[in-house]
């Protein structure tokens, strides 16, 4: 498995989601604290987060030095709330929602 993800381009490469679809399949991604308390706020469940893994409508990524943290973003459209996953890299996959 590829450890992380390519900076060198702002397109999202198919070799970047299938590392993380295979980490969801794994049970390998980690939900930051910061991520568990926006669901609370938002009354949201980790299905929620894992299907707009899975289920995206719109992906896209940002690069370190951006104002936003690198990564991929995966957003999903439940009723009229947009919802936000971050997916970034350390050492294993984690997600912080925005």
């Amino acid at each position: 498995m590829p450890s992380g993800f390519d900076f060198t381009t702002p397109d999202v490469q198919d070799w970047e989601l299938e590392a993380i679809w295979d980490a969801v399949d794994r049970e390998t991604l980690v939900f930051s604290r910061h991520a568990r308390e926006e669901w609370s706020l938002d009354a949201l469940t980790p299905d929620d987060v894992l299907d707009t893994i899975s289920f995206p409508d719109e992906i896209s990524k940002d690069l370190p030095g951006s104002s936003r943290a690198p990564g991929l973003n995966f957003n999903r459209h439940l009723g009229g709330v947009r919802l936000r996953v971050k997916v970034g890299w350390r050492d294993t996959y984690y997600t912080d929602s925005d």
